[in-house]
């Protein structure tokens, strides 16, 4: 086993520090050799790494969202992941008024710009408005690590897309320009020096009673 959660959350009260250590234990992975003392021992190196950055910050994402059933800026109750790959959806619930919402967690790196091709967030839409019936102003949502969103690919989105990053947030914040920076809602404003999310990460996850 190259990680425990243990490692990964002892005295983590911050989004950065948490990165820190899933990048970290990503690198050992990568290189742990194909067997069964390594979890993802059917893949190997990048893949391997890709794949756990993305299991845990799902968990990180997940626990975000059922904290906050109430939280207009995050907007999503009744949450339920999705555990079939490659659907374009990793979860989804309904917001305030009872309309369907979709959900995507992405792990990027803190300054990569997130485009409809490299994160296949076509996908996401597609599989959104099809499958769960998922339409209209921030209908779905992206929670992710990277930086932001390609303006291009708010405007072909026309509106239904919020997203929350590590230091802004898009479409969340009601009678607020579209964009927000980190000073009014982001990943980091959620979490960094919440002693009820770290504490309820870690209570989850065992690493304390």
């Amino acid at each position: 086993m190259c990680y425990s959660w243990k490692q990964l959350l002892i005295n983590c009260e911050t989004l950065n520090k948490f990165c820190g250590r899933i990048d970290r234990y990503a690198i050992k992975i990568s290189e742990t050799p194909e067997n069964q003392s390594n979890e993802y021992y059917h893949l190997s190196g990048p893949n391997a790494s890709k794949k756990f950055k993305g299991d845990v910050f799902e968990v990180f994402a997940e626990l975000l969202i059922r904290l906050s059933p109430l939280d207009d800026r995050i907007g999503v109750h009744d949450y339920h992941v999705v555990s079939v790959d490659d659907t374009g959806v990793d979860g989804y619930g309904k917001q305030k008024d009872g309309s369907p919402i979709t959900v995507q967690v992405k792990y990027r790196l803190w300054d990569m710009i997130l485009n409809e091709i490299e994160s296949h967030l076509h996908n996401f839409s597609l599989t959104s408005r099809n499958v769960y019936k998922s339409k209209g102003l921030g209908s779905i949502l992206l929670i992710t690590t990277g930086q932001e969103l390609h303006w291009k690919t708010i405007a072909n989105f026309s509106g239904e897309i919020k997203c929350i990053s590590r230091d802004a947030s898009y479409g969340c914040l009601r009678g607020a320009p579209p964009k927000t920076v980190d000073s009014l809602f982001s990943l980091k404003t959620l979490v960094d020096g919440s002693v009820l999310f770290w504490d309820t990460f870690r209570q989850q996850t065992g690493v304390i009673g």
